[in-house]
């Protein structure tokens, strides 16, 4: 039997005995505590480890990466970070300080070939490696003032290359498609993330309140700690529209159901059948199962596959055929961004106006003369500036 970490194993007499002795072996050893027989008393024996697991304090040696781990995570740096990336770092910061990774090792003495050897530990999964890298490089340019470290490992060490996955904006015959055949939560879902180019952790927020003028107000949930509110301009039609919704119920239909039934809130643009308000993860499950339980959904999904293996092969789209399964609510911001382009917006007064940087403007723009995501014919209108 494996033993678990703390637990010291003695063999006198002919006899086993096991203790509860968490420092063996080092200056913060102490009194060995008898516990229950491991063979013969199994679960007393596990039952009464996992409760001194739970009470013993946590000490970790001076100047180590578990201790670097724990002063991070309490630290004011990695507080003001959005809750998604928190959650993301501490995977990466629990490998970090485990034992038999590097929690024991001196911060100063990671080198460049043991940040190596972990990234090509996550060779399989490359976008994982390289968030391990990003977070490792975080935390290392944290702990230098610290003097903690001289300098950082990770700086040496470079990403895995990737392939651009997912976010593919919506093409304009996805839209028609999309708005035709969905049940109305998911339309208005799909127009609101055109109108506004924003994430659906901030969609589902929305509602009356934040309209005003000419535009929406969003503070984005996954950068809220460091920025206000800003205003996003609407077209004239799409600000008339989420007036309209504020004052039109939705009507949802099922085939279980004996009739439609209808639905309004006055504080949110949308919500379930039931009337909730939607999460991220339920909003995702509820496209998700449109998309893989009806047969327009699925239709759609044909469609698009075929119609990313087309774009891929006839562009050089560096897309994974395996990431084109279906369209994302993410790439609906790639929509909207290319449509305020098709409308005569240029780079910087798109990121200006719907909180994004220039560099993740810009990489939408790579498929602007690839797809068609506005109506065609005409010319562009003359631009008006308009201030977010």
């Amino acid at each position: 039997m494996r033993l678990p970490r703390g637990v010291e194993r003695v063999r006198a007499r002919g006899r086993t005995y096991y203790y509860w002795n968490p420092g063996r072996g080092t200056d913060r050893e102490g009194e060995r505590v008898p516990l229950p027989n491991a063979d013969d008393r199994p679960a007393d024996f596990w039952r009464e480890v996992e409760r001194r697991s739970a009470d013993a304090p946590t000490i970790f040696p001076a100047g180590s990466v578990s201790e670097l781990v724990e002063r991070y995570r309490a630290s004011e740096e990695f507080r003001s970070k959005s809750e998604s990336t928190q959650s993301s770092y501490s995977v990466h910061l629990r490998r970090f300080s485990a034992p038999e990774a590097w929690g024991l090792l001196r911060v100063r003495d990671l080198t460049p070939a043991g940040v190596l050897a972990a990234r090509d530990a996550l060779r399989t999964t490359p976008g994982m490696a390289n968030h391990m890298l990003s977070c490792g490089r975080s935390l290392w340019n944290w702990a230098i003032p610290l003097d903690m470290a001289e300098n950082n490992p990770f700086e040496r060490v470079k990403p895995f290359e990737v392939l651009d996955r997912g976010h593919v904006p919506w093409p304009r015959w996805v839209t028609d498609y999309f708005i035709t055949h969905a049940s109305p939560d998911l339309v208005r879902l799909a127009r609101l993330g055109i109108m506004t180019c924003q994430r659906e952790s901030d969609l589902i927020r929305m509602g009356p309140e934040h309209r005003e003028r000419n535009g929406i107000w969003c503070r984005p949930r996954k950068t809220r700690r460091r920025r206000r509110a800003f205003h996003i301009p609407l077209q004239t039609a799409d600000a008339l529209e989420l007036d309209r919704w504020a004052e039109t119920p939705i009507i949802f239909t099922n085939s279980r159901w004996k009739a439609p039934i209808q639905r309004h809130r006055n504080d949110l643009y949308l919500y379930s059948p039931r009337a909730a308000p939607y999460t991220e993860t339920s909003i995702r499950a509820r496209y998700h199962r449109w998309l893989r339980k009806t047969q327009e959904g699925k239709k759609l999904r044909a469609l698009w596959q075929k119609w990313v293996a087309d774009q891929a092969r006839k562009y050089e789209w560096d897309i994974d055929a395996d990431d084109g399964a279906n369209p994302t609510i993410h790439g609906l911001r790639g929509t909207g961004i290319l449509l305020r382009y098709s409308l005569g917006y240029e780079v910087d007064q798109i990121a200006n106006d719907i909180g994004m940087s220039r560099p993740m403007v810009e990489r939408y723009m790579r498929f602007k003369d690839q797809m068609e995501v506005a109506a065609s014919g005409g010319a562009r209108p003359k631009l008006v500036e308009a201030k977010g």
